[in-house]
């Protein structure tokens, strides 16, 4: 099925706002990038922030299906679903984190401490994030496999802000290297080190190269 034209629209915002910033994306790019005229584009958006808040609520859609697929599903081991939350829902997208950088960390740094209606949508992402990996990590000691004095209710906010920090600058140096010392860290800090061999190395893991409409394709209306 052919992209309605809205969806050229959001795509090409979503890559947009990630090369240059909200701040540094203006209408007239949007429509270029989407092929479509200034009044389509007011048809389906009222104005730019609209869009913003949007996209970013279909990515709070998109997160809440990946952390119930990977982090709440409790048909699955509990570390595994954490390993495979880690290594496939982040970890196997550090190249488009190492080209572009974090949509979200990029959107919070522009807009979250001036606009409250992107601040609201970001801090719900981040709260959704945050209950998927508290639950994951409570699970996993019960069954006895995180280290003793990890406090489970104060560690997931501090693994999602690191792990944003290291996305940042992986994107200023141009290196994989804050991203992969962030992987290798988290599980030292968190596992017991019998069970640490269960962890694959990042330079076992591979990189998978996501264009900007494999990251939408499954966020858009079919």
């Amino acid at each position: 099925m052919r992209p309605t034209n809205k969806d050229k629209i959001i795509e090409a915002a979503y890559e947009s706002f990630r090369f240059y910033g909200y701040n540094g994306t203006s209408i007239d790019m949007l429509i270029k990038a989407a092929g479509v005229s200034k009044s389509n584009f007011y048809y389906h958006f009222e104005s730019k922030e609209e869009l913003g808040l949007k996209i970013l609520g279909i990515h709070v859609d998109y997160q809440k299906k990946i952390v119930s697929e990977f982090l709440l599903n409790r048909d699955i081991d509990p570390l595994e679903r954490f390993i495979r939350f880690y290594t496939e829902g982040i970890y196997a997208k550090r190249d488009l984190f190492l080209r572009t950088g974090s949509f979200i960390a990029r959107m919070d740094l522009e807009q979250g401490s001036i606009n409250q209606k992107f601040r609201s949508v970001i801090d719900e992402f981040f709260q959704v994030t945050n209950h998927g990996v508290e639950v994951s990590l409570e699970d996993c000691e019960k069954a006895g496999m995180v280290q003793d004095g990890v406090d489970t209710k104060l560690i997931p906010q501090f693994l999602i802000y690191q792990f944003k920090g290291a996305m940042v600058m992986a994107k200023v140096f141009n290196s994989y290297s804050p991203l992969e010392r962030s992987y290798e860290k988290t599980w030292d800090f968190l596992l017991k080190k019998e069970l640490r061999h269960l962890i694959p190395r990042h330079d076992e893991l591979p990189v998978r190269t996501f264009s900007y409409h494999d990251q939408l394709k499954p966020l858009l209306s079919p």
